[in-house]
């Protein structure tokens, strides 16, 4: 189902995110931005991720939405692998994957209790994703997986492997990122010497000509830890406008995908679950030989 407007003439010149927060009194700005940067909003019929976008008079903006709230169906579950009280799902970029103060329907896990027939008080989140992050997302379906899973994040026995697309190329090619962050403060996390210990593994991929393909490791599980080490060294995620990361163009989002994941099953099993990479990431390189 699709919300239609068309923008009238004393709208002509405004932002998109603007334009759709005036045009239906139920959606905040920030809603208006939400919807935008997730792929629900068309403008002449073609999806627009650009709240910056100026909108002419009498063109039509549509919307994916019911209420003010994005559409259920209209978010998807994919499923990467289930066993053992486990199941490993594909997160699309945009889309939250818990409900939060902002967004308490339309998240991921509403879509996979939805898929499963299940209560989403039986769905348990074990770590956390960005809304901007895609890839793999955990969840534990039974309260004894839920528990193993959730001491093996605490003592760093799950693996996880991110690839993203920074400004610039690092140098060297591979080491460590580290420097001790803050709490997070109205949305953000800063570099901070009295904050908690952070420490980020990385390698240059592949060197795109003013831009790299990164493999990162996060060996703590700081709140916007990826971005904020990448910023920090002088490389920002591209899309990542929060921490000065580059946008537009090549980078209608945040670069950042949660590729891979190696987490321990009850059996004592060690199962590994990937994402594929979405399409703006481009290609992956071949291997290097051994």
């Amino acid at each position: 189902m699709r919300r239609h407007f068309r923008v009238p003439e004393e709208l002509r010149g405004s932002r998109l995110d603007a334009v759709l927060a005036a045009l239906e009194p139920r959606l905040s700005r920030r809603r208006a931005k939400d919807l935008i940067e997730r792929g629900a909003v068309y403008l002449d019929g073609r999806r627009c991720r650009l709240c910056s976008r100026l909108v002419e008079a009498g063109a039509s903006v549509e919307v994916e939405a019911s209420g003010g709230r994005p559409l259920l169906d209209s978010v998807p579950a994919e499923i990467l692998w289930r066993g053992e009280g486990i199941l490993a799902l594909a997160k699309p970029a945009g889309v939250p994957a818990v409900p939060t103060r902002d967004s308490v329907a339309g998240t991921l896990l509403h879509a996979a209790a939805r898929r499963l027939g299940r209560p989403l008080k039986d769905l348990h989140p074990l770590h956390r994703l960005d809304a901007a992050t895609s890839g793999v997302f955990l969840v534990a379906l039974e309260a004894p997986a839920a528990a193993l899973l959730g001491e093996a994040f605490a003592q760093g026995r799950v693996e996880k492997v991110y690839l993203a697309v920074a400004a610039g190329l690092p140098s060297p090619p591979e080491g460590v990122w580290e420097w001790p962050l803050s709490e997070p403060r109205e949305g953000r996390v800063a570099v901070d010497p009295g904050g908690r210990p952070a420490r980020t593994r990385y390698r240059v991929l592949e060197d795109r000509s003013g831009t790299s393909l990164l493999e990162l490791r996060p060996e703590t599980g700081r709140t916007h830890q990826i971005r904020v080490h990448a910023a920090a060294a002088g490389h920002p995620l591209l899309g990542d406008r929060k921490y000065g990361g580059p946008w537009g163009g090549r980078a209608p989002r945040l670069l950042l995908h949660a590729f891979r994941v190696a987490f321990p099953l009850p059996s004592g099993a060690v199962q590994v679950v990937e994402a594929p990479l979405p399409e703006e990431f481009g290609t992956l390189p071949p291997p290097s030989s051994p």
